[in-house]
């Protein structure tokens, strides 16, 4: 029996997981392609799961929003942001709102995966055969 160097095993996904069949299709699709990026920086891993599920779901709803908002705009340019009422009341329009969440969902999955610079920079790995600069120049230093 061989033991695993503690440090060199890993426990990220090598293959991309079959998407839930409750999501929708467009989100199933996000689902495979946002993990194949994952894999490919070795980000996924079976309990991120959940998070690769909402970040499909929200980017299927902000995919959707976007098109709405689109076709609303060809009838009138910014009726796909507002909504008019007869009484003159003016609010964001559901297909906005929707967008807003969408978005705000995304960002907090992005960082989840490290996918934002800062995320980015708190998920980096330290080599274990890279020694510390400053130790070893002390120790030369010191004589040692």
């Amino acid at each position: 029996m061989k033991t695993v160097h503690i440090g060199k095993g890993t426990d990220t996904m090598k293959e991309v997981p079959k998407p839930p069949v409750y999501l929708s299709e467009a989100a199933k699709h996000h689902f495979k392609e946002m993990a194949k990026k994952l894999i490919k920086v070795k980000r996924l891993k079976d309990t991120y799961l959940p998070a690769l599920e909402i970040y499909a779901e929200s980017m299927a709803l902000w995919e959707y929003s976007c098109r709405q908002i689109r076709e609303e705009n060809k009838k009138e340019m910014g009726l796909g942001y507002v909504q008019k009422f007869k009484n003159g009341v003016t609010q964001n329009s559901v297909w906005f709102n929707h967008q807003n969440t969408a978005i705000k969902r995304l960002f907090d999955c992005f960082k989840q995966f490290g996918l934002d610079p800062a995320a980015d920079k708190n998920l980096k790995t330290i080599d274990p055969n890279q020694g510390n600069l400053f130790e070893e120049l002390s120790r030369k230093l010191s004589g040692q």
